[in-house]
């Protein structure tokens, strides 16, 4: 998702994935955790909450009551340490190098932390030998509680041959590709290079890619 979300994550505060059949109604459910001043909350609100467990209604009369009471609080600590139980510890965007010690794990930029990214091209895009990526994503679909990640424009990740890597700004590379993107792909045709851009409930967007000089040119065609 980003660095640059609604909930946070660190090696003491995780935020927390638990599932089980927690309402004993024979369907297993999902919750969702997060800390807040050192002590577990649920992500959902009571409404949403009360939708997936209708007893949660029952047991909370109203949103005042529900709003100051925590994770164990809803589901009871039995029930949590009972359940199939996930930690995450960072919702960074990061660059993955396997090495001889092991994976070694690198932050990506804060421009790429804007948003969610869900499709990377990796290629020497300014042929210099190096390679470099190009990362979209976004997403639009999000329940009312959640704010959707909409920051992203495409960004252009020019490599330096360690695992480093440079944004190049929209008004250099060209590259500016907004929406919810859920795919890049890339063709070649007549001798030009293209990428494209598959986006939910949005028209194709082609991007013709000129390797031009020390930074490469994206010319937006026509949708």
């Amino acid at each position: 998702t980003g660095l640059i979300f609604i909930i946070e994550a660190s090696e003491t505060e995780t935020f927390d994935v638990y599932y089980d059949d927690f309402d004993a109604s024979g369907t297993k459910d999902i919750v969702l955790s997060y800390y807040n001043y050192g002590e577990k909350f649920p992500v959902r609100g009571r409404e949403c909450s009360s939708q997936q467990m209708p007893a949660i209604k029952k047991k909370f009369e109203d949103y005042a009551s529900f709003s100051t009471a925590t994770l164990a609080d809803v589901y009871t600590q039995q029930a949590l340490d009972e359940s199939l139980h996930y930690e995450v510890k960072s919702f960074a965007s990061v660059y993955l190098e396997n090495t001889p010690d092991g994976f070694r794990i690198t932050k990506l930029p804060v421009e790429a932390q804007t948003s969610s990214i869900n499709a990377i091209e990796v290629d020497d895009f300014d042929q210099d030998g190096k390679l470099d990526a190009i990362i979209a994503g976004n997403l639009h679909a999000s329940e009312v509680e959640t704010p959707r990640n909409d920051a992203s424009n495409g960004l252009f990740l020019k490599g330096d041959g360690s695992g480093t890597f440079t944004p190049v700004e929209a008004r250099k590379s060209g590259l500016y590709v907004p929406g919810d993107v859920k795919n890049l792909l890339r063709i070649k045709k007549g001798g030009k290079e293209y990428i494209l851009a598959g986006k939910n409930n949005d028209s194709l967007q082609i991007v013709r890619w000129e390797r031009k000089g020390p930074e490469p040119i994206a010319q937006r065609m026509p949708q």
